[in-house]
């Protein structure tokens, strides 16, 4: 059994390098042991009792935050137990992306479904997966105590009984409540294959059997007390051979040849080059209040070079573009559009870049840095800094 204690030993190994620049606990406490230090210390005062939660809208939604860095950290620490004692993990979108591929290429009668939970953490029921760790016994006494006072606070305060967003406890719960919607989605005789990442589903079944898995998965919806998102672009139901929808970022294309596999394209979709476009934008908008050229220099090449995430024995860890939408077919042509844009934003007066600082920007390719799979190196304070202008986009 996993120790569940609030310690130091245990919150040491929870914090991210994230976490020391979100909270500053460099230039507020020296160095990252004596925050520790400090927050073990304030949670044995206090027992640790948290603050009411803030709150912050983002895409019309409410986005919860935690008040003080002792509470953040506790959560934390709780996500970390729960997580680690019920093996709670998020599915590979890597491998479904591979996977599905495989399968569209399949010629025979097949019919794909997409389908979504609509206001997923809204509409579980936190109060449901309290009561499954009390009658479990299995998670300690402290961690039911904060999973009970998150829940009060929403409740009283907030008037809301579902998951919040922003916590990091969130997705742990939301995924351990839709293990047994994907386990009875499997399960029926007439799925070939099913996968949920967060909240997107996504089906395939013979051709003709696409109406009673829908229906089916409804029902199973509907006991959990959720419900399917009909909404445009958050459902899609058509035969395999001449699909056309868009899943976990890519816009997907199936064409059917004769006595010959399906071709199968995948682009990044306009939704995912929309929000690289944003956040191009908001960078020049910052750019104009801060006069700082570097940083946007940075925060250009960040959204198009690979990151080390993690180096290993097998190689390095990388994130990025590049590295996330691997599996395009169009060798990176969708993002020449982007190239476009930014030189427009470059070209833009509003911004009043000289000439020297234009040049500076001009070298930077979207296009040819995803193309070449370009490495860069930003240092977790760059990253920090280059994130904070994006936190809403």
């Amino acid at each position: 059994m996993l120790k569940q204690v609030f310690d130091r030993e245990q919150l040491s190994k929870a914090l991210a390098s994230s976490d020391v620049w979100q909270w500053g606990l460099l230039s507020g406490y020296g160095d990252v042991e004596t925050a520790v230090d400090h927050t073990v210390k304030h949670w044995n005062s206090h027992n640790i009792t948290l603050s009411s939660l803030d709150t912050r809208t983002v895409k019309s939604k409410p986005v919860f935050i935690p008040a003080k860095m002792e509470d953040d950290f506790a959560i934390k620490l709780l996500d970390r137990f729960i997580r680690r004692i019920y093996k709670v993990r998020q599915s590979d979108r890597n491998r479904i992306v591979r996977q599905l591929i495989t399968l569209l290429k399949d010629s025979g009668k097949y019919h794909v479904l997409r389908l979504d939970v609509k206001d997923c953490y809204e509409t579980i029921k936190f109060k449901y997966l309290i009561n499954k760790f009390e009658d479990e016994l299995i998670l300690a006494p402290e961690c039911i105590k904060l999973l009970n006072e998150i829940h009060s606070d929403l409740r009283s305060n907030h008037d809301m009984h579902g998951l919040p967003r922003g916590l990091s406890i969130s997705p742990t719960l939301a995924e351990l409540y839709l293990e047994s919607l994907d386990k009875k989605v499997a399960s029926n005789p007439d799925v070939i294959y099913s996968a949920r990442y967060v909240d997107d589903i996504i089906v395939l079944t013979p051709a003709g059997k696409q109406s009673g898995v829908q229906t089916y998965v409804e029902d199973l919806m509907n006991e959990m007390e959720l419900s399917l998102n009909n909404n445009p672009g958050k459902y899609y139901s058509n035969p395999s051979c001449s699909a056309e929808f868009d899943y976990l970022g890519y816009s997907i294309k199936v064409e059917s040849k004769k006595d010959k596999p399906n071709n199968v394209t995948l682009k990044i979709s306009r939704l995912k080059l929309n929000k690289i476009k944003s956040r191009i934008a908001i960078s020049f908008c910052d750019h104009k209040k801060q006069n700082n050229i570097s940083l946007l220099k940075r925060r250009l090449e960040y959204l198009c070079m690979l990151k080390r995430v993690r180096k290993g024995k097998n190689g390095d860890l990388l994130a990025g573009l590049a590295h996330n939408y691997q599996y395009v077919t169009d060798g990176f042509e969708c993002l020449k559009s982007l190239d476009g844009f930014l030189c427009q934003q470059l070209a833009s007066h509003r911004f009043g870049l000289n000439q020297q600082e234009q040049e500076k920007i001009k070298k930077i390719s979207i296009y040819g840095n995803a193309r070449k799979r370009n490495i860069g190196k930003f240092s977790k304070k760059q990253t920090a800094q280059i994130m904070r202008a994006w936190q809403n986009a």
